[in-house]
């Protein structure tokens, strides 16, 4: 072979070693901070976001992962319990930012919290995706580093108020949270609620109380025809029980947390029948992206799909769209810019975040039937008998 060859094979050869390298190269990891409530007051419904954390990684990572530059990462979880604790939760930001080192924070479940590590988040260029929170200030503070995929309280009120307007419940009651969730959700509602809507019995309580026998006696003495209940899972069956089993015949209105079968477990049918709350995400509505996840889910838990974690898969979807669209999975100033961009058709509907960083999703008002199913009652396109919702 001639020296002329020779050199025209080598030079051949270090050309494509770098390609041949580059194919064989094993795929990068990516890593996703996490913060929610894994112990504590809020550990039930935490169960429902980390599942949908969890099932949209384990759908990525089973499609190959995600292809970032050029480049496939496959994606992973670093998760801190906050325990719905504003402390716990600023520490778990804190190690997320300067140890750990997350492009992106998924998570929480308590307004208190993310309103305590939304700043961190902006301190640390990091941004950060609530998938549960409704605290409408959250998105009020000017931070551009967080971003909502989930409805607020004002878009949760004004879908539930819009519909209780056209029923002619009146005087209605509320019972709620002693915190600013509840306090806040009451004032919302109320203000949104027609003129002609009388006030019944106003009333808070502490988390831990199990006892509703006072606010039961008032709603009674207010001569109220509805009731709304603003609380969780644990308090909510409590105070349902005991109405019920005080014969007080009011129409009962509750939250997200009472619209699933896991709620259903707590009680009873009977109990139930009648009850409207509005609700993020009807499992068995006759929509593809909703029936498809839920098919999966199921698959997945054994258990029917639920609102939190619908909404928090889409979070994690929302997350990867943006670092693909960045070209990034390090640099958290320009995930956010590509966050603020997304257009993201996902399990709960288009997700396109507005200039404050909240999303609009589509709200429902479901209610429960005699046997245990639900309908769809709102939004009038959708509304549909019992086993839809």
């Amino acid at each position: 072979m001639t020296h002329f060859w020779k050199s025209r094979l080598l030079a051949l050869a270090a050309a494509l070693l770098p390609l041949a390298a580059s194919a064989q190269a094993p795929a990068g990891k990516v890593q996703l901070g996490v913060v929610t409530a894994l112990t504590g007051p809020l550990a039930a419904p935490g169960v429902f976001q980390m599942n949908g954390f969890k099932l949209a990684v384990e759908e990525i990572n089973a499609n190959g992962g995600i292809t970032v530059a050029g480049r496939k990462y496959q994606v992973e979880l670093k998760v801190y319990d906050t325990r719905a604790n504003p402390s716990e939760g600023a520490s778990a930001m804190q190690r997320l930012a300067t140890v750990d080192k997350v492009p992106v924070v998924l998570g929480e479940l308590s307004s208190g919290v993310a309103a305590a590590i939304a700043p961190i988040a902006q301190d640390y260029t990091m941004p950060l995706i609530l998938t549960v929170p409704t605290g409408p200030n959250l998105t009020e503070q000017g931070n551009p580093y967080l971003f909502r995929v989930n409805a607020n309280n004002l878009q949760l009120n004004q879908a539930l108020a819009e519909f209780l307007s056209k029923q002619g419940w009146s005087p209605i009651s509320f019972v709620a949270w002693n915190n600013d969730a509840g306090r806040g959700g009451v004032i919302g509602i109320k203000e949104l609620m027609p003129a002609a809507t009388k006030d019944g019995y106003v009333g808070y309580f502490n988390v831990g109380e199990v006892d509703f026998a006072s606010h039961i006696s008032n709603i009674r003495n207010s001569k109220s025809q509805a009731v709304m209940l603003f609380m969780d899972e644990e308090p909510g069956s409590l105070a349902i029980k005991q109405i019920r089993d005080a014969g007080l015949k009011v129409q009962m209105v509750g939250t997200l947390a009472m619209g699933s079968d896991r709620f259903l477990k707590r009680l009873d049918a009977q109990r139930l029948d009648g009850m409207v709350q509005y609700n993020a995400f009807p499992p068995n509505a006759d929509v593809p992206r909703i029936k498809n996840f839920s098919q999966r889910y199921k698959a997945k838990y054994g258990e029917e799909a639920h609102g939190f974690a619908a909404q928090s898969y889409d979070g994690v979807m929302v997350a990867v769209a943006a670092m693909q669209a960045a070209g990034t999975v390090s640099n958290g100033k320009a995930i956010r810019d590509a966050l603020a961009k997304v257009d993201h058709q996902g399990v709960i509907g288009r997700i396109k975040f507005d200039a404050k960083g909240q999303a609009s999703p589509a709200v429902y008002v479901t209610q429960w039937c005699a046997n245990g199913s639900r309908s769809i009652l709102y939004p009038e396109n959708l509304k549909a008998g019992c086993g839809a919702g």
